[in-house]
């Protein structure tokens, strides 16, 4: 048997920092910039209270499930180990039910340490693909975690992947 990966929420329980969920406005001091995708619509903020930015594609839902994408940041109550952190990301995706992996890496994004996987699970009896990136922004004295993640459902994938990747590489931080 091999030992589960830790998640990002196991990490930081055990590290007694919070990530705090962080309102869309007081991200523009690091330069969080979210792409629109076209066709896609935004969701009402109140539907996701915790998400900084949500869009969904009804006019693709597929078997019941609306392809959505999503950026959530996160505020640290102190600072952490990027590179470590970061890594959690992997078991997050990883845990969850039947996945199997596409692809995974830790390359820069915008010039911040990242990590990006992507691959398929089981939900709720719907079989899903889904890419997400993480990246951890120092900003002055505060370190932020964003998530940006897109899932379709499994049957989208090859004419949605792209999108995907456009949305989750998209998202731009920092001022240029």
């Amino acid at each position: 048997m091999t030992a589960r990966e830790p998640s990002i929420e196991t990490y930081l329980q055990q590290r007694g920092v919070e990530l705090v969920p962080v309102h869309r406005s007081e991200c523009g001091r690091f330069g969080l910039e979210v792409p629109a995708l076209p066709r896609w619509g935004v969701v009402p903020e109140h539907l996701f209270p915790h998400a900084t930015a949500a869009l969904c594609s009804p006019e693709d839902a597929d078997e019941g499930f609306v392809p959505n994408a999503m950026v959530l940041v996160g505020k640290l109550t102190r600072a952490v180990d990027p590179h470590v952190l970061l890594d959690c990301g992997f078991g997050d995706s990883r845990a969850l039910p039947g996945w199997v992996e596409a692809s995974h890496d830790r390359s820069p994004h915008c010039g911040l340490p990242s990590v990006s996987i992507s691959g398929r699970y089981e939900w709720d009896g719907h079989l899903l693909f889904a890419r997400t990136r993480y990246t951890l922004v120092h900003h002055i004295v505060d370190q932020y975690l964003v998530q940006a993640t897109v899932t379709v459902t499994d049957s989208l994938r090859n004419r949605m992947s792209g999108l995907a990747d456009e949305f989750v590489d998209g998202v731009r931080i920092g001022r240029e």
